[in-house]
């Protein structure tokens, strides 16, 4: 049996130090807003809702073989508020808020990191 490995079909070393540093800092995110919220939920539903706000209306534009994605509207916040607003529990809404508006925010920061991506692969790979 013979395996070979080739490395010109996966990505570039750049993309996934850039991809462990955006995950890394949604955790580091979700840690502090857990830590700094008054009231603490389940720490499995604050994951669920972070990721929930992940999910973004955006603009995507190809440049070069880079994909940017520019976040909009957020749908994910908008998605966690219809949930948690349903039969009038303003509480549940109040624990929620600021993880589903650090998933939204968190887009912003992957799409500074993308276009860092791009400055870093410019200088490495000329």
């Amino acid at each position: 049996m013979d395996v070979d490995i080739h490395f010109d079909d996966y990505h570039f070393v750049s993309t996934i130090i850039i991809t462990l540093v955006n995950y890394i800092t949604l955790g580091i995110l979700l840690f502090w807003i857990y830590r700094t919220n008054d009231v603490k939920p389940e720490v499995w539903k604050a994951i669920i809702a972070i990721f929930i706000g992940l999910f973004v209306f955006s603009i995507n534009l190809n440049f070069n073989q880079y994909r940017i994605e520019i976040p909009i509207l957020p749908l994910g916040f908008w998605i966690l508020m219809w949930i948690c607003k349903r039969s009038d529990n303003q509480e549940r809404w109040g624990n929620y808020r600021r993880f589903a508006w650090a998933g939204f925010l968190i887009r912003f920061f992957f799409l500074f990191t993308s276009l860092l991506q791009m400055l870093i692969d410019s200088v490495i790979y000329s």
